[in-house]
């Protein structure tokens, strides 16, 4: 379906439909939420009704401007918040009464299904930053099912090493066996999550998160300043998952002190100074720190590959970027990383994110950096191929299927 080729609708007293997003993220915002709130706009744009809120508390202060984009657009951001007494007084009984902790959550459960059944939604979308973030601590799944309110998982990153505890396994298990579809943005996440939980899930699709570059193809092969190379590291500063550390420490190895090549850090987090402090700590006088930025494509511009270790991903956002840009990516294998790079061939995978292993594949690229313009150009293509431009229109697109099968009484 062409959602372009339809324009901008006011809604209708009579909505084609009525769809809650309802995302777990921890953050005010993040990569993770690009590809629900893409679809909120998709559906508002196609004339239905669209509510949009988090499971988590909402913080103090103005809204982050995505969200205040979503609301100028047409989405609703009423009618089902969890934060007050409903986030602190179960905590409050867990802690001090855990005797009472099952009641007190159930009833909190309760009273969140009878505010989602009151906003008389046709179909709930649950984005989770993981595979179970958005079924514990707030169970938005048993949410959905007390309300009578069919609804779709969204799984945005899967890790080996984030296993469920075995009193929750169950849980999670029902979450998913009651889903109407559970999309993975990777092969990868589906399977781990497949072998944690030991269930087959047979409603289980692939979909790829949006872009946030503006290009159509490889960017102009940007020339050496004074014969040095330029590579990017871009990510949020989370080293548990992102592993700049790895990074930090092989460009700390003699052989890498002595090569004319920079490297520039992209992104915020709640770790950015400890990273700028290591690499101070290291003597790394080719590192630099920029902070976020909002023109990715501008980065690609300037830079000649992707440097990201990362020891857990869905399907890497800066990954994609890159190499739809045309750039190379040297990149561990977390996540999708290897469904979309050949080694050796669109770009080049470290076995793991250790320094040995990345040090390895850097190594590698570097022996054949007189290829990277090439390489890269192999990488767009690849991109071009197997990860759609218009990833939000068309899970828009899935998720309108789906209501009408809901409106027409289909089983799941």
């Amino acid at each position: 379906m062409n959602d372009t080729a339809r324009p901008p609708s006011k809604r209708d007293d009579l909505p084609r439909g009525r769809v809650v997003f309802l995302t777990s993220c921890p953050l005010l915002w993040g990569g993770s939420e690009e590809l629900w709130s893409g679809a909120a706009l998709a559906l508002e744009r196609r004339g239905f009704h669209v509510r949009a809120a988090r499971s988590r508390p909402w913080p103090w202060g103005p809204l982050h401007p995505r969200w205040e984009a979503l609301r100028r657009a047409g989405v609703s951001l009423g009618g089902f918040r969890v934060g007050g007494l409903e986030e602190a007084l179960p905590d409050a009984v867990y802690r001090f009464l855990p005797r009472f902790a099952g009641p007190a959550f159930h009833a909190r459960n309760l009273w969140l299904s009878l505010k989602l059944r009151l906003c008389r939604a046709d179909l709930a979308v649950i984005s989770q930053g993981g595979s179970y973030d958005g079924i514990c601590p707030v169970n938005l799944p048993d949410i959905c099912r007390a309300a009578r309110v069919p609804y779709v998982i969204i799984c945005q990153k899967s890790s080996e090493t984030d296993w469920p505890h075995d009193s929750l396994r169950r849980v999670y298990a029902n979450a998913y066996r009651g889903a109407r579809r559970v999309y993975f943005v990777s092969e990868h996440n589906r399977r781990i999550t497949e072998q944690q939980l030991a269930m087959a899930l047979d409603r289980a699709e692939v979909v790829r998160n949006p872009t946030l570059v503006t290009t159509d193809g490889p960017l102009p092969w940007p020339d050496p300043v004074d014969g040095r190379l330029r590579l990017a590291c871009v990510g949020r500063m989370w080293p548990r998952e992102k592993g700049q550390d790895v990074l930090l420490n092989v460009l700390a190895c003699d052989q890498w002190r002595g090569r004319p090549l920079d490297v520039d850090f992209y992104g915020e987090g709640p770790m950015e100074q400890g990273l700028r402090d290591m690499a101070r700590f290291l003597g790394l006088a080719n590192v630099r720190f920029h902070g976020q930025v909002s023109d990715i494509t501008a980065v690609w511009r300037d830079h000649h590959a992707l440097l990201l270790p990362s020891r857990s991903e869905g399907l890497s956002l800066a990954q994609v970027e890159a190499m739809r840009c045309g750039r190379p990516p040297i990149v561990a294998a977390a996540g999708g990383a290897r469904e979309l790079v050949d080694d050796g061939v669109e770009g080049f995978v470290a076995g793991a994110a250790t320094e040995e292993d990345f040090d390895a594949a850097f190594e590698r690229a570097w022996l054949r950096r007189h290829e990277w313009e090439a390489i890269g150009r192999r990488a767009a293509k690849r991109v071009a191929r197997d990860v759609p431009a218009d990833a939000c229109v068309l899970f828009a697109d899935r998720l309108e299927r789906i209501l009408a099968d809901v409106a027409g009484g289909a089983a799941p």
